[in-house]
């Protein structure tokens, strides 16, 4: 018990805790760092010389005196100087006392009162320090050492080379992150060896809570990396109940030091993850990163969930296995090739044991990728152009995806042609395109709706189970007839779209100016695309569309004088507003829906692209007659001598001559305004709203306010009303995120989301910050609303802000 207690004291007292994501607690805000003592040059004294003394002084140093009184003479071997003193010894070192004793008979001067040594990048403070000018040796038992984060006591200090690298011993050392006068913890060891931005070493440890001895370890190595030794993170979830996710980093490959034992150039990060859920059991995990690689890593992780039917929402679960698992790997290989250009392979693969295992264990990655894509690509880049042979498989088959059995693409910049002033923009691919469902849903939902009409009752209750383009598909095959040969064309997007398909387009434009002011680029373009190997009751088809537009814009600049006032950051101010114009039009086909359409339209609420060569949804391209109108606004300002963009305004419109969406003549008035006047305040602002009826016919105010009322208050305001959109849900909803520094030691945070279309809390957070000098201290609750379940959960982090790499890696010496 007298060592699993000193285990924990240990860990309490001295390492860095650092939170790891759970996905509980997203954007823990921390107070301000404190200062800390910071290496820096050594000042330059107006210091007077001993003259006449200064010939009679030892070769190997230089002292200078501010006018103090002296006593001694050289012939006694003694001499003592009133200060105060600056040393200079001949191997660079700097001291700095009040006081000086010169001893030529030891050899040796001693420094008194208010200490300070320069020696190398290492400041070292203290009352008293004796340095043997002959022997280039200081005596630093009284001196406190920092190489910042780190304080370093040593009674005896020494500077060596190793393998070109500059490495710092001390013997009998104590080492601390907290920097006062009297610290709350040490580390002492017979030696202690310092490697810069690499390691300590430390051998016969003791750790001490002020005078008292907690702690022993023979030996510890302990790398100055973040990623790597013990952390831990505790807590409660309601699907979790309360846990505690441990992870222990280690660096792998490299080769081993005869002397040490160590290996040296590692390049593979591992670290080594131990959960603990009462609820749900014990998992276990690895993550392998080669950091030679700017991409490169591979992670598995596995548990027996002892309650797999835990679901945090309304919707029906199904039977899910309890043996639950995530592997992942993803890598990028950098390819040398005789061209200029830079060739990749990537690669990006993940399996998943079932639907519902994101959701369960990795909610922050299931919030922002909750079907992950599986790709290997080669992709060649230069500087006009990229081309790409990938492949997309499916090898999760819970989930609606897509599949390319490959593709290759070829993409060319906008560059001139043959050295003439127009211009060439163009894509080509060709590929094996495929869209599988969902097995469960093909099952339990498609299956029987195959056999149903929108009068039965139980295709209402298989419809709510579903939602975007299969709702959509669902719905038009239920309004057709049983025996209707559609139904077999929507059968096959339903289920299993495959076919072949061949693409390019290829644009021309030349831009010109007239009269100085107005730009014009009229552009011209040409796309084809042939579908074969068609499954299902569409024959095989090509489809041609033509491209015409044109884009105009103005550009005038107005001085507004020379404004003055650093509260708002203005340092005169000058507008510039730019109209402009762009007009697209599209013919070709006419549109079959019962065509395969996998890159389709998805629901947004933003304007559509208008250039061919940003429109992504090749399978779904139409008829379109559009005409943009808007207005650039911006005011510009001076900021350290250079051009700063104080506001900025776009405002636009869409006139439909032709609306490949619907019936619209003119969209919604679209504004995007940005202001940033000074960096504790800023506004971002997205709205539109209809102005004609025959227009979209929805409303939208999108805004976000960052404001720092004080230097220890800082609030952020988000609004969001969306409002009548034909496809997506409305919504009126309040984002509030504050963070209040108390004092020196104390700080609050909270997060709140807000759904006021139907009374909502649906997200709350409150996290209370302890600074406890080396560490920072947090404790959040966090409550989560999705009106079918409620989930709760807290978490504690305890993280050592000033010394990041001293967590508790340890190497237990074999000898």
């Amino acid at each position: 018990m007298l060592k699993i207690g000193a285990w924990i004291i240990f860990t309490l007292l001295c390492l860095p805790l650092q939170a790891q994501d759970t996905g509980v607690l997203p954007n823990l805000a921390a107070p301000p760092p404190v200062d800390m003592i910071s290496p820096v040059p050594a000042p330059d004294m107006p210091l007077g010389t001993l003259s006449p003394l200064t010939q009679e002084m030892p070769k190997e140093l230089k002292i200078n005196n501010q006018g103090g009184a002296i006593s001694g003479d050289m012939e006694s071997g003694t001499l003592r100087l009133g200060g105060p003193v600056k040393v200079e010894g001949d191997n660079g070192m700097e001291m700095f006392g009040d006081t000086a004793l010169l001893d030529t008979k030891e050899k040796k001067v001693t420094l008194e009162g208010n200490v300070t040594v320069y020696q190398g990048n290492m400041l070292q403070r203290g009352e008293r320090a004796v340095y043997f000018y002959e022997r280039k040796f200081l005596d630093a038992k009284q001196l406190r050492a920092s190489m910042d984060p780190i304080l370093l006591e040593s009674g005896k200090f020494t500077v060596e080379e190793r393998d070109g690298k500059q490495v710092f011993i001390g013997e009998n050392a104590a080492i601390t992150t907290h920097d006062v006068e009297t610290p709350n913890f040490w580390i002492r060891s017979k030696k202690t060896t310092i490697y810069p931005d690499e390691k300590i070493v430390f051998n016969n440890l003791r750790v001490y809570a002020g005078d008292i001895p907690v702690f022993w370890l023979p030996y510890l190595s302990q790398p100055l990396d973040a990623d790597l030794g013990y952390h831990f993170t505790p807590g409660t979830r309601s699907n979790w109940g309360p846990f505690l996710l441990n992870r222990y980093g280690i660096m792998l490959g490299g080769k081993t030091n005869p002397k040490t034992g160590e290996n040296e150039d590692a390049w593979l990060l591992s670290r080594w993850n131990l959960d603990l859920l009462t609820k749900r059991g014990v998992g276990t995990g690895v993550d392998l990163i080669d950091k030679r690689l700017e991409i490169g890593g591979f992670s598995a992780y596995h548990i027996n969930d002892l309650a797999p039917d835990t679901k945090q929402s309304g919707l029906p679960r199904g039977m899910v296995n309890e043996n639950r698992y995530q592997f992942e790997l993803k890598h990028r290989l950098e390819m040398e090739f005789p061209d200029d250009a830079d060739w990749r392979l990537d690669t990006n693969l993940t399996l998943l044991s079932d639907q519902h295992y994101l959701e369960d264990f990795k909610p922050s990655v299931y919030q922002s990728n909750p079907v992950p894509d599986n790709t290997i690509g080669v992709y060649r880049k230069d500087d006009q152009s990229l081309l790409s042979l990938h492949t997309r498989m499916r090898i999760n088959d819970f989930y609606r995806a897509d599949t390319r059995l490959p593709e290759i693409a070829f993409d060319q910049a906008r560059s001139p042609l043959l050295s003439s002033p127009v211009l060439h923009e163009g894509s080509t691919s060709f590929g094996i395109i495929g869209e599988q469902a969902a097995d469960l849903t093909r099952n339990a939902i498609f299956n029987p709706l195959l056999n149903l009409t929108a009068s039965d009752p139980e295709a209402q209750r298989l419809l709510n189970q579903l939602n975007g383009y299969e709702r959509q598909l669902a719905q038009r095959m239920l309004a057709l007839p049983l025996d209707d040969p559609q139904r077999e064309a929507i059968r096959t997007q339903l289920l299993d779209s495959n076919y072949s398909r061949f693409n390019t387009y290829q644009e021309l434009s030349m831009p010109f100016t007239l009269g100085g002011a107005l730009s014009i680029t009229p552009q011209a373009g040409l796309g084809h695309t042939h579908y074969g190997a068609v499954d299902g009751p569409v024959d095989n088809f090509d489809r041609t569309y033509l491209h015409m537009g044109a884009e105009a814009s103005l550009k005038f600049t107005k001085d507004l004088g020379d404004h003055q006032n650093s509260d708002w950051g203005l340092d005169g101010l000058m507008h510039v507003i730019q109209p402009y114009s762009a007009w697209s039009l599209i013919s070709t086909d006419d549109f079959n829906p019962a065509g395969p359409l996998v890159d389709r339209i998805t629901p947004t609420t933003r304007p559509r692209p208008l250039d061919p060569t940003r429109y992504t949804a090749i399978d779904e391209i139409q008829d379109w007659n559009v005409l943009r109108l808007g207005t650039r606004n911006r005011l510009l300002s001076k900021r350290d001598n250079q051009s700063m963009e104080w506001l900025y305004l776009d405002t636009y419109i869409d006139a439909f001559f032709d609306d490949p969406l619907g019936d619209r003549t003119i969209s919604n008035l679209y504004n995007d305004f940005r202001w940033q006047p000074v960096p504790w305040l800023g506004l971002d602002l997205e709205t539109q709203f209809p102005i004609a009826s025959s227009g979209s016919g929805f409303s939208e105010f999108n805004s976000r306010l960052r404001f720092l009322p004080t230097e220890n208050v800082e609030l952020s305001l988000g609004y969001r009303l969306l409002n009548g959109h034909p496809v997506l849900i409305d919504s009126n909803r309040v984002e509030l995120q504050a963070y209040t520094r108390l004092n020196e030691s104390w700080g609050v945070g909270s997060k709140h989301t807000f759904e006021i279309a139907d009374n909502t809390l649906e997200y709350e957070q409150y996290t209370l910050h302890r600074d406890l000098g080396n560490w920072v201290a947090g404790l959040g609750f966090t409550h989560r609303d999705n009106r079918f379940e409620e989930e709760y959960a807290v978490v504690f982090s305890l993280t050592l802000k000033d010394f990041p790499s001293g967590s508790l890696p340890f190497q237990l010496d074999a000898e």
